[in-house]
């Protein structure tokens, strides 16, 4: 039985609405499971008739060469001589169809009762090749390698319940400052979570690494993720004769997680100009690899530079790429792994409509992320360690006092409060119920 998605709550309104949804993400992160998902909702959830869902895929070259030639006629072949309902149409790897955004166009103006659901895997070609001709046409999601949740759901559906019923808990009191409900102090699941959170970690949300039976197999995926889908696509959208120079930057960034990129560095270290570089990191981000950060410029006199921190989308990938997948308690770079995990996090919550930056000042001072949510700003500090009483550090307070949030929140490792720093709420979540 497929794991659940959160995505699906998100596209239900959308389902009975006239516009196409695109579905796009990275690389094995689950969406022609998801198209199953979908069609089992339409079924048992809408009451659709089976007769009334169709799935296809491009990856079959014969369906593909079919629909470049004639789409109109080839979508109405599979529509019932006289149907009342709404047909629904899944296509998945729609990225291969040629100039597949007219064809859509012309499909949406032309065919009646029909709801097309596309799948792509990198958004450079949705946007280029489809969102240009689908505008007011086409609402697109992102389906990203599991979440923490959907991973707890895989293994342990008790901790499961448990991480919903707290992470409403923990999303209210982040996005609305609404005060903390229920007991403060140590978390009480806070020694069976951290297990279980920690390995997500590390070993990321790939939906076929999450379930594999042993880390072996884990690391086997790991690699043939890259090797076989991100380098091709990537080689593809670069046009490149080889992958050495991608290589070389991809494992120099997974160095500098957590980090400021400067990019003479980075230049020097991929041996890629500034022009290539740029066009590179772009296609990484394009692809779903990683993800670049700004600066908080508000106060641009104390802020630093405008060069950015990376990102990675999944952890697992990013750990494969340094060739290190041991556990957190034996590593050097637990921060930077925490930090990571807490950004895929706000970017799946967030990124596609709120802004999130980091903050940091020419003397050192620095915020790992501000939320911009409702024309608010809302300060999170990652602090993975075991909390007995609220604290804050220095850089956070100088946040506070400078630009006065009316709440900001403190990732901890297990432990929860609120606390008030001259008129702004602090309050203490731990990170893996975010």
């Amino acid at each position: 039985m497929p794991v659940p998605r959160n995505l699906l709550q998100k596209i239900k309104p959308f389902l009975n609405r006239k516009e196409f949804i695109a579905i796009v993400g990275p690389r094995q992160s689950g969406k022609t499971t998801f198209l199953e998902i979908v069609a089992d909702y339409l079924q048992k959830g809408l009451k659709v008739k089976n007769e009334s869902i169709q799935t296809i895929t491009f990856e079959d070259r014969i369906l593909l060469n079919q629909f470049e030639t004639d789409p109109v006629a080839f979508i109405k072949s599979y529509l019932p001589g006289k149907h009342s309902d709404t047909f629904f149409f899944l296509i998945d790897e729609f990225q291969y169809a040629f100039d597949g955004g007219q064809k859509l166009k012309l499909i949406f103006d032309t065919v009646k009762g029909l709801k097309i659901i596309i799948t792509g895997s990198s958004s450079l070609d949705i946007k280029a090749h489809v969102g240009k001709y689908m505008v007011g046409r086409l609402v697109s999601f992102h389906l990203y390698p599991f979440t923490f949740s959907e991973y707890l759901y895989a293994h342990n559906p008790k901790l499961g319940n448990i991480y919903r019923e707290h992470n409403e808990r923990a999303l209210s009191s982040l996005v609305t400052g609404k005060q903390l409900e229920g007991n403060v102090g140590k978390d009480l699941f806070h020694d069976e979570m951290r297990v279980y959170y920690e390995n997500y970690a590390v070993w990321g949300g790939y939906p076929a690494v999450t379930l594999a039976e042993t880390d072996d197999i884990r690391k086997k995926l790991l690699r043939d993720t890259y090797n076989n889908y991100i380098l091709k696509d990537i080689k593809t959208l670069l046009e490149l004769a080889t992958e050495k120079n991608l290589f070389m930057l991809s494992q120099y960034l997974a160095t500098q997680t957590g980090n400021i990129i400067v990019y003479q560095n980075t230049s020097q270290a991929s041996n890629l100009n500034h022009r290539q570089l740029k066009k590179h990191l772009t296609i990484l981000e394009e692809t779903y690899v990683s993800k670049t950060v700004n600066p908080f410029f508000k106060n641009r006199k104390k802020e630093l530079s405008k060069n950015p921190k990376i990102y990675f989308i999944d952890m697992g990938f990013r750990n494969n790429l340094i060739e290190n997948m041991n556990p957190l308690p034996i590593r050097s770079d637990t921060g930077a792994i925490i930090e990571n995990t807490v950004f895929i996090r706000l970017n799946e919550l967030f990124g596609e409509i709120h802004k999130i930056n980091f903050w940091r000042t020419k003397a050192g001072a620095e915020v790992d992320f501000v939320l911009h949510y409702n024309e608010k700003i809302i300060p999170l500090e990652v602090k993975y360690s075991a909390f007995s009483t609220e604290k804050v550090s220095k850089s956070f307070i100088n946040f506070l006092n400078t630009f006065k949030p009316e709440h900001a929140v403190v990732l901890t490792k297990n432990y929860w409060g609120c606390v008030n720093i001259n008129n702004t709420r602090v309050y203490f979540i731990p990170v893996c119920y975010i």
